[in-house]
């Protein structure tokens, strides 16, 4: 997760109780929470979804859509991203623990998946039309993408009827830097019909802490055989896409990776795609 993300997650929901009553306290709580901060201005907040947690009788996930100036030292940036309250007939909280099931319930969440998701564009590897379709969020330096990936990547390979892969970047910088020279080189590698270049990112041995992007490009030249400049990896067109998965990630509340959807639904065992498989 980016530091800018983190700091958003921060002011969006640190706080525990407060009285509900219906979607414009909601928004009043969100309000004077950020309004605590003197670095951010509030341009709009407003109620997204309100989405029904299974199991959990009388409480509510808001998924919350706010537009905020954010201001750090001589810097402001406008940024736009969601969250989640939980929300029963009394109360407001920012988190929400299921006892039985152990586990955070904000885990379970999940928004509605854009209409445009399932983007050509963002096609790696089966048809378009395959039985079963799998959205990928990942980094190529996480570890536990590099455990699990690899092999939902392979699955569609080789039963392209069966299963589509979306694949979307989400370098997580904070943790590994050099993974965001490494997915400019992913997208243009795919771009010119070099899938198996986005492969081989999850098998370069690299510090994920070098921040050196020629450096970095060298490994990747002597590892893979694949060159490429600087300058190519810096187009305009690179810095768009890789924009638009972070903006879609926020959208989908995705902070993590691996983060993966099989046919629309969040598949936290990552698993799933092993059960799509046609047997001959």
């Amino acid at each position: 997760m980016s530091s800018m993300w983190r700091s958003l997650s921060i002011i969006a929901i640190t706080g525990s109780l407060a009285f509900a009553g219906g979607d414009s306290d909601v928004i009043d709580y969100v309000k004077k929470r950020l309004g605590r901060n003197p670095n951010v201005k509030i341009n709009s907040i407003k109620v997204e979804e309100k989405l029904p947690i299974a199991g959990i009788k009388g409480w509510s996930a808001y998924v919350m859509g706010l537009d905020i100036n954010l201001t750090r030292g001589k810097k402001m940036r406008r940024i736009n991203f969601e969250d989640i309250l939980f929300v029963s007939k009394n109360l407001i909280t920012s988190e929400l623990y299921d006892r039985k099931a152990g586990r955070d319930v904000r885990s379970m969440i999940q928004p509605k998946l854009p209409a445009d998701i399932y983007d050509a564009s963002h096609l790696l590897y089966g048809n378009a039309d395959a039985k079963h379709k799998i959205i990928i969020f990942s980094d190529p330096l996480c570890p536990f993408c590099r455990m699990s990936v690899p092999g939902i990547l392979k699955a569609a390979k080789e039963h392209p009827n069966d299963i589509a892969i979306y694949y979307y970047h989400l370098p997580l910088q904070a943790l590994h830097p050099a993974s965001m020279t490494l997915v400019r080189v992913m997208e243009l590698a795919q771009k010119e019909g070099r899938k198996d270049i986005v492969e081989k990112m999850y098998q370069i041995e690299i510090d994920p802490q070098l921040k050196d992007e020629k450096k970095i490009l060298e490994i990747v030249a002597k590892k893979t055989g694949y060159k490429v400049t600087p300058e190519q990896i810096h187009q305009h067109w690179i810095d768009k896409r890789l924009g638009l998965d972070r903006i879609t990630a926020r959208k989908l509340l995705v902070t993590g990776t691996p983060t993966v959807f099989a046919d629309g639904k969040k598949d936290v065992t990552r698993e799933k795609y092993k059960k799509f498989i046609t047997k001959k």
